[in-house]
């Protein structure tokens, strides 16, 4: 089944989760505005960046390493790099590692890319993995960042993603190009993972809420 070259249109990903944009646009304004908070939620993403390079890296090590991927694996390795740096910098100090005591949410986050990992390759097998893999997470990251570069706009905070959004743009087009002309599989692995993030992101809510109830009683 082959349609139109552009993997927003052929995933229906934005349709499937239009639903969400409120929300995470609502989470990501008041995480902004909390400094320890959004520190928390950036080691978060610089974790999921990371384990995102270790994927590619894993996946490749018995293949002949293409400039492609290595451009791919450097790229998100900068950006689990940029989001611990912009993490410490919120913090106002070190926040060696990804511990529960320094990160939002790490058994959640953690699960959510390994199911994800682990369904997606159950589903294509492995040999087709690393495309589809990094084809689901680029669309998610794109869907992601762009929303949160809107609240970081609509904010006072001082931190841009444009040269991180302008790289993972590119990724999700050559993962598409890789793996896009089967638009029923692409849909079916759109909606799995974003059954996941579903998950993912009620977890990062029910935190919030149970923090900012410590915060009253204390």
């Amino acid at each position: 089944m082959t349609v139109s070259k552009d993997p927003w249109t052929t995933s229906k990903m934005k349709e499937r989760n239009a639903q969400h944009e409120g929300r995470v646009h609502a989470y990501l304004d008041r995480v902004i505005a909390d400094k320890p908070a959004h520190a928390r939620f950036m080691n978060m993403l610089s974790m999921l960046e990371h384990m995102g390079s270790r994927k590619i890296m894993l996946s490749q090590m018995n293949r002949t390493l293409t400039e492609d991927s290595l451009k791919h694996l450097a790229e998100e390795a900068r950006h689990a790099y940029y989001f611990k740096r912009q993490a410490e910098r919120a913090h106002g100090g070190p926040m060696d590692g990804y511990e529960n005591g320094n990160m939002t949410c790490r058994i959640p986050a953690l699960m959510y890319f390994g199911r994800m990992d682990a369904g997606i390759s159950k589903r294509v097998g492995d040999d087709e993995a690393y495309g589809w893999v990094s084809l689901i997470i680029e669309l998610r990251a794109c869907w992601l960042y762009h929303i949160y570069q809107t609240a970081l706009d609509a904010s006072d905070y001082q931190m841009s993603l444009k040269s991180l959004l302008a790289e993972e743009d590119l990724h999700l087009a050559e993962m598409f190009e890789m793996c896009g002309d089967n638009a029923e599989l692409l849909q079916e692995l759109s909606a799995y993972e974003t059954g996941l993030f579903e998950t993912l992101w009620a977890a990062l809510e029910a935190e919030e809420q149970a923090s900012v109830e410590n915060r009253a009683a204390a």
